[in-house]
């Protein structure tokens, strides 16, 4: 990661912002069809709709990553793959440029005040921050969206119109459902990202003889990546079975009132394996490949704005 600056100029919180942004749009159009595929495994269903047959389901657990994907892609097309990539776009930007700035501007104060760890408890801040302040709304319109791939008569048809239903049946409480969850989910995440990407590069540093491969970021990413990932699978899955919820218009029913409510009814109609693998083998894929992506961005992104301003 950068060095803590002794100061905080507003050109440096420019530069991790716009640097974070363009790292979090790369990271979105690569991983997209690895964040379609996860979602529907998680929900549980892949919906058809065709003349021959005018609704029917099949389980996407039981076909695999590359099972789901071809599924998709053969009932609706190549951009079925990319269902909701509008406000994953605009989500995964702003989550990111917020991420670094808040990592930074946090690390720093710990440091300043003597706190052990303080690229753990920056990274889970951060991560806290950026669920509480931009994911959570955004994963809902997203999980909304993901969720009515081949219904009949979707609810939600575009972010803006998925907004005005929400707000206008449930309130602002219901762009935040699943909060806790996302925000327990990314702090502990990002803390631990943070934590385990400085170690990996120091050993990195060190197998290089202190040298700068280029590589180093895409390796030290991955490796974080696939670790959170099998870390917070089972918060991913409540968090996407709570968001699909209370999608409004005809639905106006409830399944899962809370966290604890939603994990219980998991394991005892679908089993614990349900919160610990359901999505895992897509969310492994899109997750190492998106940290690769986000964390070399990043650097790169950061030379370059650095010649810049």
């Amino acid at each position: 990661m950068p060095e803590v600056p002794e100061d905080w100029p507003a050109t440096a919180v420019a530069r991790r912002w716009l640097s974070g942004a363009l790292a979090g749009a790369v990271e979105a159009v690569v991983t997209m069809p690895f964040e379609l595929t996860k979602t529907t495994q998680q929900l549980g269903t892949t919906r058809v709709t065709s003349k021959s047959t005018p609704y029917a389901s099949t389980s996407s657990s039981r076909l695999g990553v590359w099972g789901t994907m071809r599924y998709v892609v053969r009932h609706h097309g190549l951009a079925g793959l990319y269902y909701g990539l509008n406000i994953t776009l605009v989500q995964t930007a702003g989550k990111v440029g917020i991420r670094f700035t808040a990592f930074e501007m946090y690390r720093d104060f710990l440091s300043s005040i003597g706190i052990p760890a303080s690229t753990f408890s920056a990274g889970c801040l951060a991560g806290g921050t950026e669920a509480a302040i931009w994911i959570t709304p955004c994963e809902r319109l997203k999980v909304l969206r993901q969720a009515q791939i081949g219904v009949r008569d979707p609810i939600h048809t575009d972010w803006v119109s998925s907004i005005r239903t929400i707000l206008r049946q449930q309130g602002l409480r219901g762009l935040y459902r699943g909060l806790w969850a996302t925000v327990l989910r990314n702090g502990l995440s990002i803390g631990v990202r943070m934590a385990l990407y400085s170690h990996i590069r120091e050993i990195l540093r060190n197998v290089h003889g202190k040298q700068r491969a280029s590589f180093d970021p895409l390796i030290a990413g991955a490796s974080v990546g696939a670790i959170t990932t099998i870390l917070n699978n089972p918060l991913d899955v409540i968090k996407s079975r709570i968001q699909a919820d209370a999608q409004g218009g005809r639905s106006k029913t409830l399944r899962y009132t809370s966290t604890w409510g939603c994990v219980k009814m998991m394991v005892r109609g679908e089993g614990v394996s349900s919160l610990l693998i359901r999505g895992l083998p897509a969310r492994l894929m899109k997750i190492s490949l998106g940290q690769a992506v986000i964390f070399s961005t990043y650097e790169y992104a950061q030379d370059l704005t650095r010649k810049l301003f």
